[in-house]
């Protein structure tokens, strides 16, 4: 069984980066090895804290998504301990524009694996233009575990916005008391 990796939002409200680094020549949700050198620490900044927004509080994450994932180190270890082998990593600096500290404990990751694992047939599926590559949206997806070949964590092919775990990396990362993670049912889950 796999699932998808989020992050709970209002159920536990954290921060939120507000402005990614840009680094030409360097995709960081293909699942391709980044050919180029990245400059390091890579700087982040949060978006500053609005007490108004449901989803918003002051705690830091143990992972932020978006364009540049980032994974707290004690998340990144994890990962590793229970398999994944399979991340670039990058020293990364976030900083909080509402107090000027620099938090040095997170990694810019790049997930190296990209699998063509969605079972078409047996999702709700919208191909665009050029064919089930990158580029389907998904109102719930199945996956063919044949083709995913026991990967314990990789980008979906098909839509390469979805971080897809194995639930052997999943039970470990529950043991481990990463209860703010959140793991989605592919066939709940729309992209």
């Amino acid at each position: 069984m796999y699932y998808v990796l989020d992050r709970f939002g209002a159920m536990n409200p954290c921060r939120w980066i507000g402005r990614f680094p840009h680094v030409g020549g360097v995709s960081w949700d293909l699942g391709t090895r980044n050919g180029t050198t990245v400059p390091e620490p890579l700087e982040f900044e949060l978006k500053p804290l609005d007490p108004d927004a449901s989803d918003e509080g002051p705690e830091m994450p143990e992972y932020f998504k978006g364009r540049v994932p980032l994974f707290r180190d004690d998340l990144v270890h994890a990962l590793q301990q229970a398999g994944v082998d399979n991340l670039e990593l990058y020293r990364a600096v976030i900083v909080d524009p509402d107090n000027g500290q620099r938090y040095t404990e997170y990694k810019a990751v790049n997930i190296v694996g990209s699998i063509s694992a969605a079972d078409m047939a047996r999702s709700n599926a919208t191909v665009n233009p050029g064919g089930p590559v990158l580029d389907v949206n998904f109102d719930g997806f199945s996956v063919d575990e044949r083709k995913a070949r026991g990967a314990l964590m990789f980008r979906l092919a098909e839509n390469t916005g979805a971080i897809l775990v194995h639930e052997s990396v999943v039970d470990r990362l529950l043991e481990k008391g990463f209860d703010k993670l959140e793991f989605l049912d592919p066939g709940e889950v729309a992209l």
